[in-house]
């Protein structure tokens, strides 16, 4: 196949990939929802319907398909964020997924087009995880909150139970006339019950 028909095969290929997601968001049957999602990935592997994919199987009860394809998103996009109710819908996996998306978010800056990004783990003390972030993205704890909650689920999936999770929180600003581009922004305190949902959360600015 020369260039240009791949091309324009790979163009073909994405146009009825969006038909397909936007059919599976109007449809009502959950199965079917899966099965377009999965077409759609086939043809176009974008971290978004991968996620999309993963919530759709993980509400038929496809635990080890929702798995795979929210460890497919976070591979290609390591900060995806499901929203409130794709995370609820998401609570069975986490327990099969915690480990990968923690390596996702520790793993560094994945692409050109990313914001500055840097988690890591700094050791538990007095059975206290510790974590630290340091980010340029969110400008205030409460836009960073959502993020923390979801690597405090990760966390929690992965440390003894209950527990809790002091995050201390870094700004990047991205400017080169700066002397010292990173500052303190505050610290998260979340805690967990025995089945590893948050029970608390606690911010200090």
């Amino acid at each position: 196949m020369n260039p240009v028909s791949r091309v324009f095969r790979w163009i073909g290929g994405g146009a009825t990939a969006a038909k397909l997601r936007r059919h599976a968001r109007r449809t009502a049957d959950p199965a079917e929802r899966v099965t377009l999602l999965e077409r759609s990935v086939a043809l176009d592997d974008l971290p978004t319907t991968r996620m999309e994919l993963a919530v759709a199987a993980a509400r038929c009860g496809l635990l080890d398909t929702a798995a795979a394809n929210w460890r497919r998103a976070v591979e290609m996009r390591p900060l995806l964020l499901p929203s409130e109710a794709d995370l609820a819908a998401l609570a069975p996996v986490l327990p099969l997924v915690a480990k990968d998306l923690l390596a996702a978010m520790t793993g560094g800056r994945k692409g050109f087009l990313e914001h500055h990004w840097k988690l890591e783990r700094r050791g538990s003390f007095d059975g206290e995880e510790r974590w630290k972030v340091e980010q340029e993205e969110q400008p205030t704890m409460r836009d960073l909150l959502p993020t923390l909650r979801l690597i405090a689920l990760a966390v929690a999936h992965t440390a003894a139970a209950p527990g809790r999770v002091r995050i201390d929180c870094d700004l990047y600003v991205n400017d080169s006339d700066l002397y010292n581009p990173v500052s303190q922004m505050g610290e998260a305190i979340i805690a967990w019950d025995a089945e590893r949902g948050l029970t608390d959360v606690a911010i200090n600015e």
